[in-house]
């Protein structure tokens, strides 16, 4: 007698099914811009939807990065709101020697959290919600000691500000003149990063698209985003496959910080203030987006073209209940509702096809 379990999984489809699985987010986003167009008649103008992609133009940055640490299996990175608040609060620290050099400065200092990160998780192999939860509490304890739970101001010049920071005590060592620079025109540059609007678009959203290019180029058409698929799909596949999966998880982790950087960068430019908070609940809204847009968080599925597709429903889905009148509060509400109900047709549409696994 044979004891070699059938599979009993129903794998019947119909039309919706398969609409629901091969357009996915973008499905849903037809489905919007049509409700958009019934709630307001100017729903599809330019400037809303210009407005919209502002509007999203930060999440994008990071859900694109995180993007890279999910499709290698690592289901996400909380460590993305205290990166952002702590690049930012880097970025305006160095930006007394330039304003380059304080974004320069933001995004290395992304990297080395990026490479913690990566270096633990993949060569430790330690979970990494746990792991990048508890980074996210060390850098929040970080700042909020370094600065006595205060805030730092690009326009600052004072001693005080010298002499309660973290980095300026080093600087001013290396460079004793530091005090005598005149930060007013370098804080009015750094201010104007996010109300910058080249050819009528703003400067954040021209960024969003090249990291989301970028991030579609290295996830689809190199032999890294290769590696990424592999080591998502299997942690020991990728090993036996030869691939150096802890190089690889590190990697990733770096371009999440490294994208989480830039965003914190823009994020702390708008505010016009290096805080603790900047940055608070990218992270959940990041994953959200991701799965929205059909990756999945057990690794090797889904691309950033999809990323992009969630985002962007994301902001559609606030601007319809912008235009509602609906408040805040009862938005996050609604938009939780809607990503439960997504991510549960989605899963049914994968087990009727048979794909419940990835």
């Amino acid at each position: 007698m044979s004891n070699t379990k059938q599979d009993i999984r129903k794998t019947s489809h119909n039309s919706f099914t398969l609409i629901v699985n091969k357009f996915g987010v973008f499905f849903m986003i037809l489905v919007l811009s049509v409700v958009g167009v019934l709630v307001s008649p100017s729903f599809l103008s330019s400037t809303n939807l210009l407005n919209i992609l502002n509007a999203v133009s930060y999440l994008g940055i990071v859900a694109a990065g995180i993007a890279f640490v999910i499709f290698c299996g690592q289901y996400g990175d909380l460590s993305a709101p205290m990166t952002m608040a702590t690049t930012g609060v880097i970025c305006v620290e160095f930006m007394r020697y330039g304003l380059w050099y304080g974004i320069i400065a933001a995004v290395i200092a992304g990297a080395v959290i990026g490479m913690i990160n990566g270096f633990v998780i993949g060569k430790l192999r330690v979970n990494a919600i746990i792991w990048t939860l508890a980074m996210n509490f060390i850098l929040e304890g970080l700042v909020r000691w370094s600065y006595k739970g205060t805030q730092i101001y690009p326009d600052m010049a004072t001693e005080k500000t010298y002499t309660t920071g973290f980095f300026l005590p080093i600087m001013a060592k290396l460079d004793p003149n530091i005090m005598d620079i005149d930060l007013v025109s370098r804080a009015a540059a750094f201010n104007g990063l996010a109300t910058t609007y080249p050819l009528g678009v703003p400067l954040v959203l021209y960024v969003m698209f090249g990291v989301m290019i970028t991030g579609y180029i290295i996830m689809s058409k190199t032999t890294f985003g290769n590696q990424l698929k592999v080591v998502g799909s299997s942690y020991e596949v990728g090993k036996m496959s030869g691939i150096n999966a802890t190089r690889t998880v590190m990697m990733a982790f770096m371009m999440s910080s490294i994208f989480a950087s830039i965003a914190g960068v823009f994020m702390t430019s708008l505010n016009q203030v290096g805080a603790f908070y900047i940055g608070q609940g990218y992270d959940f809204q990041a994953v959200t987006a991701i799965i929205l847009g059909g990756m999945s968080l057990s690794g090797g599925r889904g691309s950033m073209i999809g990323v992009f597709g969630g985002v962007f429903t994301l902001g559609l889905i606030s601007n319809i209940l912008t235009l509602l009148g609906i408040g805040t509060f009862t938005q996050k509400m609604i938009t939780g509702a809607i990503f439960i109900t997504v991510v549960a047709v989605n899963a049914k549409s994968l087990r009727k096809l048979g794909r419940d696994y990835a």
